[in-house]
Parts: structure tokens; C-alpha cells; sequence
């Protein structure tokens, strides 16, 4: 088992936290355009990636603390 350090996670939720924000500003100018898409697609890329490295428990967290803020 990996032991993941809580810089980790907080690194992790920044990521979370400027691809989420900037999801968000695309979807509101434009839900169909090709950088809505984009951003999304970073979105699912981080989390998957988050998966990988650290495993599913420590990218789910990333996730809950983005969605509380």
C-alpha cells in the first residue's frame, strides 16, 4: 500500500480546483464548443491520473474537496 502525503491531495485539489473553474467559465460562454469539450476531457484526465498514481480513495477525495469549495 502506498502511503500518499497530505501535500499530495492538497496539490491535487488545486489542479482540481483551476480545471474545474475553468470547465465552469467555458460551459457558461459555450456548453457545445471544442474547448468546453477540452476542459472537460482535462477534468476526467486529472482523475484518472489521480487514480493511477495514488489510487482510487486518494482521487475521490481530490474530488469531494472540490466539489465542497
Amino acid at each position: 500500500m502506498q502511503i500518499v502525503q497530505l501535500g499530495s491531495i492538497e496539490r491535487l485539489t488545486k489542479q482540481g480546483e483551476l480545471l474545474a473553474r475553468t470547465y465552469q467559465a467555458e460551459l457558461s460562454q459555450d456548453p457545445t464548443s471544442q474547448a468546453t469539450e477540452s476542459s472537460r476531457s482535462n477534468l476526467i484526465a486529472l482523475q484518472h491520473t489521480a487514480e493511477q498514481m495514488y489510487g482510487k480513495a486518494v482521487a475521490l477525495i481530490s474530488i469531494a474537496k472540490i466539489v465542497e469549495e
